[in-house]
């Protein structure tokens, strides 16, 4: 079975889909669902301001992040 997948942007409620030149059939069966864009936030970053940290505090907190996620793959290397 082929499959062509496309994201296209809605204008004026249309949408122009072109097939590639390789993709042959004579009927298809088109299933149209909206994207779900992720939210734009910088995680750690973004939070940073919820917490009213200071510029010390953000950088200790970003050093034991980093040390933790070292730490797990670190961890999961002795595992295997």
């Amino acid at each position: 079975m082929q499959v062509f997948r496309k994201i296209l942007n809605v204008k004026n409620h249309l949408l122009k889909i072109q097939l590639p030149n390789d993709f042959k059939a004579d009927k298809v069966e088109v299933i149209v669902l909206p994207l779900e864009e992720k939210a734009k936030n910088k995680g750690v970053a973004r939070l940073r301001g919820k917490l009213n940290l200071s510029n010390a505090q953000y950088n200790d907190f970003q050093e034991n992040v980093k040390n933790s996620r070292e730490g797990w793959a670190a961890d999961r290397i002795d595992r295997l």
